[in-house]
């Protein structure tokens, strides 16, 4: 029996990023961040998506193994992730190229984003 140690505060969570540019993460099944999704009120779901940070355009400095946090979102590429995974989330092919690749989570001059596996 594992035992919980107690933390408080919120979770880390990815910055937005900015127009025209891109950062690279992973998704992570591991850890104490769960895939969760939230009603926000009047502006629909927001998706809680585990990642481990690898590149920023607004992130000076992060560890050579990336930093582990959430992307919060309610991008459709969140939601069709967010559906995908948590679907089929025993799927072993499925994990394996979700979860064993690098992305590039772009977002367009528009704002909305794209995710591309690298």
């Amino acid at each position: 029996m594992s035992v919980k140690k107690l933390s408080f505060g919120p979770a880390s969570k990815m910055p937005e990023v900015p127009k025209s540019e891109y950062a690279e993460l992973k998704f992570s099944e591991t850890g104490e961040l769960m895939w969760e999704h939230k009603e926000d009120g009047e502006y629909g779901m927001k998706f809680f998506i585990p990642i481990v940070l690898l590149t920023h355009p607004s992130v000076e400095s992060l560890p050579a193994s990336g930093s582990a946090m959430h992307w919060v979102s309610k991008a459709e590429a969140a939601e069709q992730l967010y559906n995908v995974v948590t679907e089929n989330i025993d799927a072993p092919n499925l994990k394996k190229e979700i979860f064993g690749k690098k992305w590039k989570l772009t977002r367009s001059i528009t704002g909305s984003y794209r995710l591309d596996q690298i």
